[in-house]
């Protein structure tokens, strides 16, 4: 159970690997020949990264076989490391980080694994760009399928931003209170630009008081799967094109996704919801959602679901300083 960096590795966490590698002809040829199979996995440790900050993959060799495995000519696992960018162009490896193979086991013992967490970007300096990429791994008989990365444009909490829902009734533009309500901001930022909000309903509407999305199971139920630390500043009151975050049920916790804009002042949520945004452009469209008739009261869940899906197309966030 080593790792090559000398720090602790956990056999399940390695099990879970989003990527396994699957043997090339001349290791299936060895299988059968009564050799141990071994195996490989490949993760990508975060769902997605900022530019600059360190982008950690995780690669493990496995004998999954009942004899033990001669490794004695020892495994390059940074040699056979691929990364390409979304229009197809292969990074430069700009650095190196040699291995010695001997710090590998010589034998691989049934069941026993080794492996490495490696922070890449020192080695490809360029995956810092936002972008998007996949990364694959090939060696001594093992070939991984190709791991998606996406790399953000660093979120800077002193800056002032801006976002952008687009529905199919058209565009609402929202400042956001970075100052107020930095990680629910940073929240937002984050899974918009991950896409978490493309195509996703905006679910129940209450003339008169408030729309809500970011739930994209449309049921008033479904999230991101985490929650958040309310960030309640007093001195912010809900009027009509406030952007809140929503508390479900009698948690204390605020949902990690699902937002509420108010359609009037509303008192109830004054001191209760997470104020994050205000509606700077597009009352029109406000308007014309508002206006869309619904299933009003239900026994189930959600309530006042409109009769007519309304669907957020994308939300994107830009600092206000950038053109729009």
């Amino acid at each position: 159970m080593m790792r090559l960096d000398g720090r602790p590795f956990a056999g399940a966490s390695i099990l879970a690997a989003i990527a396994v590698l699957t043997m090339l002809p001349a290791a299936a040829a060895e299988q059968e020949a009564g050799a141990s199979p071994i195996q490989a996995t490949l993760e990508y440790i975060r769902p997605f990264n900022y530019g600059g900050d360190p982008l950690l993959i995780r690669l493990g060799i496995f004998n999954t076989g009942a004899r033990p495995y001669d490794n004695s000519a020892g495994i390059n696992l940074f040699g056979g490391l691929k990364v390409t960018s979304a229009s197809g162009t292969r990074l430069t490896m700009k650095g190196k980080a040699e291995i010695d193979p001997k710090v590998q086991p010589a034998v691989l013992a049934p069941g026993g694994f080794f492996g490495m967490i490696q922070d890449i970007t020192p080695l490809l300096p360029d995956i810092a760009k936002a972008g998007t990429y996949t990364i694959s791994w090939e060696g001594s008989g093992l070939s991984a399928p190709p791991v998606t990365v996406k790399v953000l444009p660093k979120f800077e909490p002193s800056e002032a931003y801006v976002a952008v829902i687009e529905t199919d009734y058209g565009y609402l533009e929202f400042d956001l209170k970075s100052k107020e309500a930095p990680r629910h901001v940073q929240n937002f930022y984050d899974l918009a630009l991950f896409g978490f909000y493309d195509n996703t309903p905006l679910f129940q509407v209450i003339k008169g008081v408030e729309v809500r999305g970011g739930d994209p199971s449309g049921t008033g139920f479904g999230g991101v799967g985490y929650n958040l630390s309310p960030e309640i500043a007093t001195e912010l009151k809900h009027r009509r094109g406030t952007l809140s975050s929503v508390k479900l049920g009698e948690q204390k916790q605020d949902s990690g996704s699902q937002f509420v804009i108010t359609l009037s002042p509303h008192e109830p949520y004054d001191g209760a919801l997470s104020i994050f945004g205000e509606l700077r452009k597009g009352d029109d469209v406000l308007s014309a959602i508002e206006n869309i008739p619904t299933s009003g009261q239900r026994d189930q869940p959600p309530h006042f679901r409109p009769l007519k899906p309304i669907v957020v197309r994308s939300v994107t966030v830009r600092k206000a300083a950038e053109p729009s």
